[in-house]
C-alpha cells in the first residue's frame, strides 16, 4: 500500500466523521416504542358438571362424575380429605376433552378402608384446563354406615 492510498482512506474517514458530527440531534428522526401486549385467554368455565355422586358399598367407595359439557379440559385430579381442609390427590383422570365436547362420564373407585369405623371422607375434583387454569368441583361427603361394617 502506498502513501497516497493511506492518505485517501484517512481523509475519507475524517470526512465521514466530520459529516456525522455536524448533524444535530434535531435532524434525527424520533423513534417510537410501542408497548407489546401478550394475549392471555380469560379463564373460562371449561367444565360444566351435571352430577357428582359418591356411593359406598361393602368393599368400595365409588365416585361417579358426569359432565354436561367440556371445553379445553386437560385433566382432573380426584382429591380426598378427612377434614375438608387438607385435600390429597388420590387419582388422575387424563382423558378430558381438549376441544369443545359434549358431556362425558367418569368413574373413580377405591377401597372402602379409607372410611372404616364410621369415618368421613370428602371428595372433590381439581380440574386443569389447557391454559393451566385450575377449578374445583363441589365437595361430596361419604361415610360408611354402621350397618355396612
Amino acid at each position: 500500500m502506498n502513501v497516497n492510498t493511506l492518505t485517501a482512506k484517512k481523509s475519507t474517514l475524517v470526512l465521514i466523521v466530520a459529516l456525522f458530527s455536524a448533524m444535530t440531534v434535531s435532524a434525527l428522526t424520533p423513534v417510537t416504542v410501542e408497548k407489546l401486549s401478550t394475549v392471555v385467554p380469560e379463564p373460562v368455565n371449561s367444565v360444566v358438571y351435571q352430577s357428582i355422586i359418591a356411593t359406598v358399598t361393602d368393599k368400595s367407595v365409588i365416585l361417579d362424575l358426569n359432565t354436561a359439557s367440556e371445553f379445553m379440559n386437560n385433566y382432573f385430579e380426584v382429591e380426598r380429605s378427612a377434614d375438608m381442609n387438607s385435600f390429597k390427590t388420590v387419582a388422575i383422570v387424563l382423558d378430558g376433552f381438549t376441544t369443545a365436547g359434549t358431556g362425558k362420564r367418569y368413574a373413580f373407585k377405591e377401597a372402602v378402608s379409607v372410611i372404616n369405623n364410621n369415618q368421613v371422607a370428602y371428595y372433590r375434583l381439581k380440574q386443569f384446563d389447557a391454559y393451566g387454569n385450575i377449578s374445583y368441583s363441589k365437595v361430596v361427603k361419604v361415610q360408611q354406615s354402621a350397618t355396612s361394617n
